[in-house]
């Protein structure tokens, strides 16, 4: 049954396959090298990124730090016409309430950002 195809289109036949797989194979090659790209860019994005990171971090913890010292004062302020237990209790509850309306806010905005709309 070969003896029917001429000789150069078999050839033909072999060399269109060694050439797909070639292509196969430098196309995973190249999908392989622009991973490594992405990785590379995204690790030298985070090096650059650390110490500002960092210091992000470190300016929220002086920030919650002068929250508290805030929160201490008050009590100390209030301690004279409440006494120590009715000017902890009131700090207390407001700390508390801000928090929860914040977190609720933070909430409603969350659900908002992640909401699936439906296009139909």
């Amino acid at each position: 049954m070969s003896d029917d195809w001429p000789k150069d289109e078999i050839e033909k036949d072999d060399s269109i396959a060694a050439l797909f797989s070639r292509l196969v194979d430098d196309a995973e090659r190249f999908v392989r090298a622009e991973v490594r790209l992405y990785r590379a860019n995204l690790f030298n994005s985070l090096t650059e990124a650390r110490s500002a990171i960092i210091m992000l971090l470190a300016s929220l913890l002086l920030a919650q730090s002068a929250v508290i010292a805030l929160l201490v004062g008050l009590v100390v302020i209030l301690r004279r016409p409440l006494g120590a237990v009715g000017a902890t209790a009131i700090v207390v509850v407001g700390a508390l309430v801000i928090a929860a309306l914040l977190g609720g806010l933070a909430i409603g905005k969350i659900r908002r950002a992640t909401d699936i709309k439906d296009k139909s």
